[in-house]
């Protein structure tokens, strides 16, 4: 059975408490069999749920994950949640195949950049009747909710959020005689101040490898937002910009000058921020959870701070599920996403991922007592855009590669950052051509 309980409303100015009516809804089932009648699902009619993900052997998802998993089947008895691990590189590209083919999961997961095209595609099932049976509305959900929308039909919901902050390692600032950054000039500063090659440590963390242009993306996109930078905006192509010029040239700067971890991918410069031999990482609130499962000392001595490098927009990376229109158990899946939405499971993710949740105010007022850095984030989460093309979402994979080719010549092959904003507006302007 659901309790009810009291739901604690966080703002700026303070805190309002009262009663959820999410909640109240489903408090108002007498069981599990009570919520499968409401959406249709009978104890015959349960089956299993195939849900893959690249996210089960994650610390951090993968423990909330496998916790909900664990409470869904033993209160929903005969229906299964199949756990199927699918590698991220290959995740994207895998999912449209299998749904676009008929193959389909019951669980999609996709980020902002590729849902619309799956809406375009006309490949996702409508959610609107069970999130109407769950007492639940548009704006109940966090601003990226929007991504997930068209015309009038919700077609999925916001799992996690991450607005990209300013993770700071305090303590390698005090032994520098540093202090937190306020502008552009500071954090320059940082940068080159703490490069030692001897300890191989850095000032900042930013992704400058060969390939993965989808995950490089995401690890440059919040450096060139903060700049004011846009590769889109309004669905135009807007990469030639002065402020598109300064972002490029900061981070081609640092690249050649090796004030950051050149060569090395996420999974090498990640670990190094979580052991401290790196002073910055503009990345979201999930790195906490991974820093404090790593380093504790570590974790004792992060703050967040907004980047500060410009006049630009915070941007956020939020990840979608949603169910397939050719999924063969709509109904027990519909049960399942439901139940992630239920108060109780939108904090616990909050406690476990350290992310932004899909319904807005559900992070625990103890939460953000005894993890005060989350405070940047939340402030954050109402101002963030998403990362993905502005008004060309559904072209984002695409257009992600194009980018991320040019970069690439960039940073490795001798091209200057003014030529690059050239070419990429001109491969832009090109590949919005063929879509009209």
């Amino acid at each position: 059975m659901v309790s009810q309980h009291w739901e604690s409303h966080i703002s700026r100015s303070g805190r309002v408490r009262r009663p959820s009516r999410f909640a109240a809804v489903i408090g108002r089932l007498a069981s599990a069999t009570a919520l499968a009648c409401l959406l249709g699902v009978s104890a015959a009619d349960a089956g299993e749920i195939n849900y893959p993900s690249f996210q089960w052997t994650e610390p951090t998802y993968g423990a909330f994950m496998k916790e909900l998993k664990a409470d869904f089947e033993k209160n929903n008895p005969g229906i299964k949640v199949k756990d199927t691990f699918i590698p991220y590189s290959s995740f994207a590209d895998q999912m449209f195949v299998d749904i676009s083919s008929g193959n389909a999961p019951d669980v999609l997961t996709a980020f902002d950049p590729d849902f619309k095209r799956y809406i375009d595609a006309d490949l996702l099932e409508p959610l609107n009747p069970y999130l109407d049976a769950a007492g639940l509305k548009l704006e109940d959900f966090i601003a990226p909710e929007q991504l997930a929308v068209s015309n009038g039909k919700i077609y999925g919901i916001p799992f996690a959020s991450n607005p990209r902050a300013l993770f700071v390692n305090t303590q390698m600032l005090k032994s520098a005689g540093l202090e937190l950054p306020k502008n552009f000039e500071d954090f320059q500063k940082i940068v080159k101040a703490l490069r030692d090659p001897k300890q191989q440590t850095f000032g900042l963390a930013l992704s400058a490898y060969s390939g993965s242009a989808s995950q490089q993306f995401l690890e440059y996109a919040p450096i060139v937002a903060s700049f004011g930078a846009r590769f889109f905006t309004d669905g135009k192509p807007s990469a030639d910009t002065p402020e598109m010029l300064k972002a490029l040239t900061f981070y081609k700067s640092v690249v050649d000058q090796n004030l950051v971890p050149k060569g090395a991918k996420f999974e090498v410069f990640r670990p190094m921020f979580v052991n401290g031999k790196i002073a910055m990482y503009a990345a979201g609130p999930f790195m906490a959870a991974v820093t404090q499962a790593g380093n504790l000392e570590t974790y004792k001595n992060i703050t967040t701070v907004p980047l500060m490098l410009g006049n630009g927009k915070p941007i956020t990376v939020t990840s979608f599920l949603a169910i397939p229109k050719s999924s063969q158990n709509k109904e027990e899946t519909a049960k399942f996403l439901m139940t992630l939405l239920q108060e109780k499971w939108q904090g616990r993710l909050v406690e476990l991922a350290s992310v932004i949740p899909g319904r807005k105010n559900m992070i625990p007022a103890a939460y953000l007592k005894s993890n005060p850095w989350f405070e940047t984030f939340n402030t954050l989460a109402s101002e963030a855009v998403s990362y993905a093309p502005a008004g060309v979402e559904q072209y984002g994979s695409d257009i992600i590669a194009i980018i991320g080719k040019r970069i690439e010549a960039m940073l490795f092959g001798g091209v200057s950052a003014q030529d690059t904003t050239k070419l990429i507006q001109s491969d832009l302007v090109a590949f919005m051509a063929t879509k009209r």
